[in-house]
């Protein structure tokens, strides 16, 4: 969608966000009160968060522009900060033929990359968006566009437990050769089974996208973790609807929307460690005044499923809920 370009008090945002800060009346007080906020380093506390993660969720765009939601780990501490502008991932071979091969995404030298780091135990969460600048066998290097924290709304406490170790095969020597020997399904309808997980998913992440990929900092991609009671997501034959809640007002992932429509969700299923990956086309549907269709929601967010891609058993990590959100505990459900 073309928008004007309008004047923000804070350059870190887009015009996508701030026309949805304006509608609001809040753009000049999100300007003021985000200044200094969004960084374009880390602070020391980001890295030390991001350099003991277990796991964290890229968003990378595929070969057709669509941005994907992707979750990511490797051998011990596989992500460094070798200074305040950088990470750098050392990436399981599984990963690296999951993102190359199966989803076809575009890892290279200057490519956006959006990134959200969760702390289940606390609640804690950290973003970071980026652009790569060095990619080889699964070794990939970040410099910092934007970093900035995110509050612990709607975010579940959780244990994670390693489910298995996964085989170490060797690496791919370049896009071209590598090998995906996982089993993976891709259809453009959503089937009983990819119903099922997300109609019982407490959490999921959405990948979204700024219309131009430009040079600016504001202008790449973003991942965001969206967070409710099971049965928030609701799916009727190929199209999933979800509510947005109360936030932060940044509206990054909206805001992308209204400049884009496509969007990435990605679904884990706790028990099987199944991985789904949802391609869509998304549009904001403003909530009336007087429609109480879900309590707590702001606004819905309304997808066109392209297509689904299922990777079974890929996933090491168990996340089981110890304590829900207090603040998804207040939420509705579908009526």
């Amino acid at each position: 969608m073309s928008l004007p370009r309008l004047p923000s008090i804070n350059p870190a945002f887009h015009h996508g966000e701030i026309a949805l800060q304006k509608k609001l009346g809040i753009d000049k007080e999100i300007g003021e009160r985000t200044k200094g906020f969004i960084r374009s380093y880390m602070p020391e506390q980001h890295r030390l968060f991001f350099t003991s993660s277990p796991f964290t969720v890229l968003a990378l765009v595929n070969d057709e522009g669509y941005p994907v939601a992707v979750p990511v780990w490797g051998e011990g501490d596989f992500i460094e900060s070798p200074s305040p502008t950088q990470l750098r991932f050392s990436l399981q071979v599984q990963v690296w033929n999951m993102m190359l091969g199966a989803l076809d995404l575009d890892v290279i030298s200057g490519s956006k990359v959006g990134i959200v780091g969760i702390e289940y135990a606390t609640r804690r969460r950290n973003r970071l968006n980026g652009t790569i600048n060095h990619a080889n066998n699964g070794n990939l290097t970040i410099l910092v566009d934007q970093s900035f924290g995110n509050c612990p709304q709607y975010i579940h406490k959780r244990n994670t437990t390693k489910r298995r170790r996964l085989a170490i095969g060797v690496q791919p020597e370049s896009n071209a050769s590598c090998n995906v020997n996982m089993a993976t399904t891709t259809t453009n309808v959503i089937d009983t089974r990819v119903r099922t997980i997300i109609e019982s998913a407490e959490t999921f992440f959405i990948a979204s996208r700024h219309s131009s990929l430009g040079q600016e900092a504001n202008e790449g991609l973003d991942v965001s973790h969206r967070g409710g009671k099971a049965g928030f997501v609701n799916v009727k034959g190929n199209t999933i609807t979800f509510p947005d809640f109360s936030g932060n007002k940044f509206f990054n992932t909206l805001g992308n929307i209204l400049l884009d429509p496509r969007v990435g969700l990605c679904f884990w299923d706790n028990e099987t460690g199944d991985l789904l990956f949802i391609k869509a086309k998304a549009s904001v549907e403003s909530l009336e005044p007087n429609i109480t269709e879900f309590e707590g929601a702001e606004r819905f967010v309304s997808l066109s499923v392209l297509s689904v891609t299922h990777i079974s058993g890929v996933y090491p990590y168990s996340h089981e809920i110890t304590d829900m959100s207090p603040h998804a505990l207040k939420t509705g459900d579908w009526k």
